[in-house]
């Protein structure tokens, strides 16, 4: 138990606090995917906090598609 903050596990707000590791880490913000973060996957197995995907062209852009625009024919 801790001395600080009196939980067997430290939450995040204890000086105490160790965040897990984890072999996941965000395309976007560079910043490691943690336990009970909620994250996408695309089809290049790439991951993203699900925070991270701001809008609809952010989102059609880490899926991969492109984002065309219509011309005159």
């Amino acid at each position: 138990m801790c001395s600080l903050c009196g939980f067997d596990k430290c939450p995040s707000g204890c000086p105490n606090y160790i965040p897990a590791k984890t072999n996941y880490y965000c395309s976007i913000c560079g910043e490691e995917i943690c336990e009970g973060e909620e994250y996408i996957v695309n089809d290049d197995d790439e991951y993203a906090h699900w925070e991270c995907i701001s809008y609809g062209r952010d989102l059609v852009v880490f899926l991969g598609y492109d984002i065309k625009t219509m011309e005159e024919r």
